[in-house]
């Protein structure tokens, strides 16, 4: 092999090599990319559960509150058997009012015509 035949072959090699790097590069660079939309879109996700986490435990936390009155407050049981459960003692006598709904106002009417006589 002579030297311009043992320089153009390692003039493609390079050429070759340095092309593959560059689609490398350009495919490494639009993942990147991806990646970075990717993890803003997932911390903001990671943001949302944790708040949906938070509230979680503060409503568990009150129900759980609200067991421990109930096992231990004979008048807040009560209070629920009489409000939810719609239960009396005996010997009372239950009324029940109408709930006040709000009527519609009334708006006058178009006045009506009136026939003159001739």
């Amino acid at each position: 092999m002579s030297q311009s035949e043992s320089q153009r072959g390692e003039n493609s090699f390079r050429a070759l090599v340095v092309a593959a790097s560059i689609a490398v590069f350009a495919v490494l660079l639009l993942a990147g990319y991806d990646g970075s939309r990717d993890l803003a879109r997932l911390k903001a996700r990671e943001a949302q559960l944790e708040a949906r986490l938070r509230r979680s435990a503060a409503e568990i936390a009150a129900l759980r509150d609200r067991i421990g009155r109930l096992r231990s407050d004979p008048y807040s049981l009560e209070r629920v058997a009489r409000e939810q459960l719609g239960l009396t003692r005996p010997g009372e006598i239950v009324v029940v009012l109408p709930r006040a709904e709000a009527e519609p106002e009334l708006e006058p009417g178009p006045a009506e015509p009136t026939a003159s006589k001739p």
